[in-house]
């Protein structure tokens, strides 16, 4: 059951729009992603050190990192100053083992972003992905060449920054009142809209329920974008 729409004006008149990627466009079923964290954290530490205990989904890829690297007890002053290496050397370790990739794209998602295009949106991203592991995932799902722009985790530890240069973004390339409408799979996105005053659908195609996401009080809260056209 959708929850009841309390979007100002139906979901596909909105100017601009800001997805989330991981378990709103795509499931990735590889591993490739989280040993490049593996693999960074070990460098850095210099014993094995792993996610364990690290809250991924709905978080950045530096504050991923951040998270790892305190909870091993590694000082900030051991990898602040080289954290643009640390965030290379990840994007390194994919880009290395991008043909190990297995992405698959969720329902609906092409034909709403299809549909938006002809619409005349801007469409973008706010993610917590660095750009480069971001725009590898997209292009393995051929999806990458709908979008306008993207905002990335690069040098961002919060959803909230992250979405907050994203907006300024939009609002660039649509207009300075740009009307923007947040789509993504997580609480974080969620608070992360509300924390940048903006409309936001959740989907619960990611690892929470419809229940959990319904409890953080998005506009809409849907089971996937099939169920969109509730509120066109």
């Amino acid at each position: 059951m959708t929850r009841a729409c309390k979007l100002a004006r139906s979901w596909d008149e909105y100017d601009a729009y800001l997805f989330d990627i991981d378990g709103t466009l795509i499931h990735c079923t590889d591993a490739v992603h989280y040993f490049a964290f593996c693999d960074v954290l070990s460098s850095v530490a210099g014993r094995p050190l792993n996610l364990d205990g690290v809250t991924a989904h709905g978080n950045t890829d530096v504050g991923i990192l951040g998270d790892a690297l305190t909870r091993a007890g590694i000082p900030d002053s051991q990898w602040r100053p080289q954290l643009q290496h640390i965030c290379d050397t990840m994007c390194a370790f994919v880009h290395r083992r991008q043909s190990e990739l297995c992405v698959t794209t969720l329902p609906a998602v092409e034909d709403t972003l299809r549909h938006l295009r002809n619409k005349g949106a801007v469409i973008g991203l706010a993610t917590g992905n660095l750009e480069e592991i971001g725009k590898l995932k997209l292009s393995a799902a051929r999806l990458l060449d709908y979008f306008h722009f993207g905002g990335w985790s690069d040098g961002l530890e919060t959803r909230a920054d992250v979405f907050r240069r994203a907006v300024q973004r939009a609002k660039q390339l649509a207009s300075p009142e740009a009307a923007i409408l947040v789509i993504g799979d997580t609480p974080s996105d969620i608070r992360a809209a509300r924390a940048n005053e903006l409309a936001v659908v959740a989907v619960a195609t990611g690892i929470y329920s419809f229940d959990q996401l319904t409890a953080e009080q998005p506009d809409l809260c849907i089971h996937s974008l099939e169920e969109l056209a509730v509120c066109a």
